[in-house]
């Protein structure tokens, strides 16, 4: 008899986490061998259990509906010590948010809308290749491979700033350049990276740095 698939569980909403553990454990092929609530938690049950799938929520919070980090903050931390653990992510995220959780080192994403089923089935799947709904394939898929054009190496200084928290003042004051230009070199990262929201960039910005 095969041995059923090892899955940590990542999600702040109590009723949803339980739901999902019940629906994955029905049928027998899958154990929830660790659940948790925010990110460092994730990051140190991961450690601690190794398992073969984490199944992670992107944006969590605590019980007073304060940000608890992010899924992203699971999937960089799992790429960089356990890279063997297939990451499934199960949101109800926005198309911009799934694509970094790709970048970060996701293997796969399934909305919150899907079945117990459907989200057993992608979590045996997310073992062997990446999983990916039809619905949402092609668009996910060509925003990761769409040609962009390169960064500058001062934009590139500029996003470096941006990863450790500098607000637009705080960036020109450490480049030597005007606010009005750093204003006009986020407008450029903002157009080749095919993205307006300031947390998204960060988050990029992050990414490119841990790389």
């Amino acid at each position: 008899m095969t041995e059923a698939v090892r899955v940590l569980v990542v999600e702040d909403h109590p009723v949803t986490r339980d739901g999902v553990r019940t629906g994955l454990e029905r049928g027998g092929r899958v154990v929830v061998v660790a659940e948790a609530v925010d990110a460092a938690s994730a990051c140190a049950a991961a450690d601690r259990v190794r398992p073969e799938v984490a199944v992670v929520d992107l944006r969590l919070r605590d019980r007073h509906g304060r940000p608890a980090g992010h899924g992203t903050d699971v999937i960089r931390h799992l790429r960089r010590t356990l890279p063997s653990v297939r990451v499934l992510v199960l949101s109800q995220a926005d198309p911009e948010e799934v694509v970094a959780a790709l970048r970060a080192g996701a293997h796969g994403y399934v909305a919150k809308t899907a079945t117990s089923a459907e989200l057993a089935r992608a979590v045996e799947a997310v073992l062997t290749g990446p999983v990916l709904p039809p619905e949402l394939a092609a668009h996910l898929i060509g925003e990761l491979r769409q040609e962009c054009r390169p960064l500058t190496g001062r934009e590139r200084e500029v996003l470096h700033c941006l990863a450790k928290g500098c607000d637009n003042r705080e960036i020109a004051e450490e480049l030597g350049i005007a606010v009005r230009t750093v204003n006009r070199h986020l407008e450029n990262i903002r157009g080749k990276l095919r993205s307006r929201r300031r947390s998204h960039l960060i988050r990029l910005a992050r990414d490119l740095r841990d790389d």
